[in-house]
């Protein structure tokens, strides 16, 4: 099992601050388009809505197929479950605050799927996904940054 976590301040020094709902708005539009946000990810398409807070999506990671589950838990938490693919287990975006500032956590829990068998070792996969969800965590707050039109108050 490969576990991991990266929390980035969400208002570095002289970045455009943003606000709760501001950060919250981005992450639930890269939970239902996620090509945007996360370089790695190819295409994303919604392929089931469960209720308003939950649905499936499918996407393609490194020429892989992937469904995942989503349950959006506004305004702090979105999770993902993946339901298929070659590496499965449950992936966290939170929005929480440090020392009194906002911060956004990824977190994730994965293996490769019995049976399977992925051209690299589960140490390598570890830290090839945790470079990927440093980068994941930047490029989502980029991008919240520029839909953003009017600065946090």
């Amino acid at each position: 099992m490969i576990f991991s976590e990266v929390t980035l301040s969400a208002n570095p020094p002289g970045a455009v601050p943003l606000n709760r709902a501001q950060i919250w708005h981005g992450l639930e539009q890269k939970a239902l388009d996620a090509v945007p946000f996360v370089e790695v990810i190819t295409s994303c398409r919604e392929i089931a809505r469960l209720s308003a807070t939950v649905f499936d999506r499918e996407i393609e990671l490194g020429g892989a197929r992937y469904v995942e589950r989503v349950w959006l838990g506004e305004p702090d938490r979105i999770v993902f479950t993946r339901l298929d693919g070659p590496v499965l287990g449950t992936i966290g975006n939170e929005i929480l605050e440090v020392d009194g500032e906002l911060a956004v956590r990824f977190q994730f829990a994965l293996a490769i799927r019995p049976g399977d068998d992925l051209s690299i070792t589960e140490g390598e996969l570890s830290r090839e996904m945790a470079t990927a969800y440093q980068s994941a965590v930047e490029t989502t707050l980029t991008a919240v940054r520029t839909r953003t039109t009017e600065p946090a108050p």
